[in-house]
């Protein structure tokens, strides 16, 4: 009895440790994944998945951006919830170059975003100003998520990237607008010096030639009557 009690449960037990071999616990997988968009507020741009200096968003020193950052979770659906992803969380650094609107103090955003489901998106957002004044300074921001399935056997995490290109306006030159010469005004002709009356020696010794000459003529006339 006791020899076909011991072969009975060396059989179960053989029975039981194949079973456990040929089918092994189905491990549980969430797929996240993560997307970074930018949009330039003040100009009105669209907002854009800009990954590189190719794809680059323009802003000027002092313009608007806004950030959205989403992560989704592309796992089959399971009605066990055993694609879940738990735990799921947002970290960005800010770069140099921007700061956070509200608070240009902080360094970094963080969102804890808990369970996304299969096929479930979820979205953050924040705003920052440009502060760099650089021509051409690319400013990359990047955020980045981690999460895992409920039984801690699928961990994820991935980054994704936004960036922008500063670009500084030139500084308007006001145009200088030529001074026209003046051409310099004629000195008027001098004015003729009216005759004056002579008063000095020699209208005193003209005078007196004068005299003399009719003084002499007088003579001669009445030496010529005589005769």
């Amino acid at each position: 009895m006791n020899r076909i009690t011991t072969t009975f449960g060396v059989g179960i037990t053989s029975l039981a440790l194949a079973f456990s071999i040929a089918a092994p616990v189905q491990a549980w997988h969430p797929k996240g994944g993560i997307v970074k968009e930018v949009q330039n507020v003040t100009a009105g741009g669209q907002i854009v998945d800009a990954n590189d200096a190719a794809q680059a968003v323009s802003a000027k020193p002092g313009d608007t951006l806004k950030y959205v950052i989403t992560v989704y979770n592309d796992g089959e659906e399971n009605a066990q919830g055993h694609n879940d992803m738990v735990g799921t969380t947002i970290f960005d650094q800010l770069p140099a170059g921007v700061e956070l609107i509200g608070d240009s103090t902080q360094r970094s955003v963080s969102y804890d975003l808990g369970r996304i489901k299969p096929g479930e998106r979820t979205s953050r957002e924040f705003t920052v100003k440009v502060v760099s004044s650089r021509d051409g300074d690319l400013i990359d921001n990047k955020a980045c998520f981690t999460g895992d399935s409920e039984v801690n056997d699928a961990p994820q995490r991935g980054c994704d990237n936004a960036t922008v290109k500063v670009s500084v306006p030139p500084v308007p030159v006001t145009p200088v607008t030529p001074v026209t010469p003046v051409t310099p005004a004629k000195p008027a002709a001098p004015a003729t010096p009216q005759t004056l009356p002579s008063t000095g020696p020699e209208s005193t010794v003209l005078g007196a030639l004068a005299s003399s000459l009719a003084a002499y003529g007088a003579v001669i006339a009445g030496r010529r009557l005589r005769k």
